[in-house]
């Protein structure tokens, strides 16, 4: 099975573990993910401006690529998926027949609603299936408690992007209770970790990012897995200042849920990227017999 891939911006760069982890991850269970053979940036926040048109542009010729290789897209970034997912929508919501047909007269390409966009975790869960992937698994995570951090951006609009239970998301969780891990469910799994405010105001963001954190650690959670590169930042970069700001704040390693998956799965060394974290996880990882010391 191949699919066509968006790995869009960071996946090149600061969250490279995420996009290798999951590329090595589908070759094991048996599909590929074939990259678009020319991207461009998806614009990372999603326009809510009726008549921004230009900030559809961007999106919306990535769909068009796309649409060129099959009629689905899987992607991994939250912030893309939501982009992606929701440009798609706008183009075929009521009422904007000229506004797609100015889009893409734009773009001078056809393209059309069949078109789905799909995050990985739909593709693990939908078409591989969880019993499939038990079948593949080289090392079981028994024994690992482990906090699915889902954010904003997989969850809401809900309306539109209906991924999972905007209150009780569980698809990460089950993922992890099929590899062998113990999922540990908290109260924050869908709150906002501050996002792009860190850059305005980084107290604010701060004190958002403390609050999840504190709510994992209370629930017993060791450590924390997300699909959000940006998410991953804030609560994995921004430990070292809530401790130093907080005494007797505990940190915890975050890891995108593709690094616990390869794991899982027999990837190693570099392709795991365990060096790439703020709070080093290789400690945990090693008391649990899950790495070489």
């Amino acid at each position: 099975m191949k699919y066509p891939y968006y790995p869009g911006c960071t996946l090149y760069t600061k969250a490279k573990n995420l996009d290798q982890c999951a590329r090595r991850s589908a070759e094991i269970l048996g599909f590929e993910l074939q990259e678009l053979e020319t991207w461009n940036c998806c614009g990372a926040i999603y326009s809510t401006v009726t008549d921004d048109l230009a900030a559809q542009v961007g999106p919306i010729r990535n769909l068009v690529q796309a649409k060129k290789m099959g009629d689905s897209l899987v992607t991994l970034c939250a912030a893309c998926y939501n982009v992606l997912l929701r440009s798609h929508n706008f183009l075929f919501a009521p009422g904007n027949e000229k506004t797609r047909k100015r889009l893409l007269d734009f773009l001078e390409e056809p393209y059309d609603e069949n078109m789905r966009v799909r995050h990985y975790l739909e593709v693990l869960k939908h078409d591989i299936g969880w019993d499939n992937i038990k079948n593949k698994i080289k090392k079981n995570l028994n024994g690992l408690k482990v906090a699915s951090y889902y954010g904003c951006l997989l969850l809401r609009p809900a309306g539109e992007l209906k991924f999972d239970d905007p209150e009780n998301p569980r698809m990460m969780d089950d993922l992890m209770a099929n590899l062998g891990a113990e999922p540990i469910d908290f109260p924050f799994k869908g709150e906002c970790c501050g996002g792009y405010v860190l850059i305005n105001d980084q107290d604010v963001a701060l004190k958002c990012s403390k609050t999840i954190l504190d709510s994992i650690n209370a629930s017993g959670a060791e450590c924390v897995i997300t699909s959000c590169p940006l998410c991953q930042y804030n609560i994995d970069n921004q430990q070292k200042l809530i401790g130093e700001r907080n005494p007797g704040f505990k940190k915890i390693p975050i890891f995108y849920f593709t690094q616990l998956l390869g794991l899982a799965l027999g990837l190693e060394g570099e392709i795991l990227a365990l060096d790439n974290h703020c709070v080093d996880p290789k400690p945990l990882l090693s008391q649990k017999g899950l790495i070489n010391g």
